[in-house]
């Protein structure tokens, strides 16, 4: 079963409106109508509050949605690019201020006046 039925299931059998739904979870009802209709998906934290909302595990809520799962596999996979990008920026960053910062040194004649040793 897909998740976007499983989780509109458990809330039918609670009795409960998309709206007290996402009163207990802080978020918004046309969020919970998302995730109902598979337009979207929750994050890895929500997706334990739901778990824990219809006391159900998180594997009882993925397991079978194999187009979520990929979901989260393709959001990982980005996200893992975005940081070796960051990493990969903020070390060149470092190193041409250094750079810089040494080439004004050795312009104004500052560090020829320090004393070896």
């Amino acid at each position: 079963m897909e998740f976007a039925t499983k989780i509109k299931k458990y809330r039918q059998q609670n009795e409960w409106t998309q709206q007290t739904v996402a009163e207990k979870l802080s978020v918004s009802r046309k969020t919970v109508s998302s995730w109902e209709n598979s337009r979207s998906y929750p994050d890895i934290f929500m997706l334990v509050q739901l778990s824990d909302l219809y006391h159900v595990s998180l594997d009882d809520l993925l397991r079978e949605d194999h187009e979520m799962i990929d979901n989260y596999k393709q959001e990982h996979e980005a996200n893992r690019k975005q940081d070796h990008t960051f990493v990969t920026s903020y070390i060149i960053n470092v190193v041409a201020s250094f750079y810089f910062l040494c080439r004004s040194l050795v312009g104004t004649g500052w560090i020829n006046q320090l004393q070896p040793g």
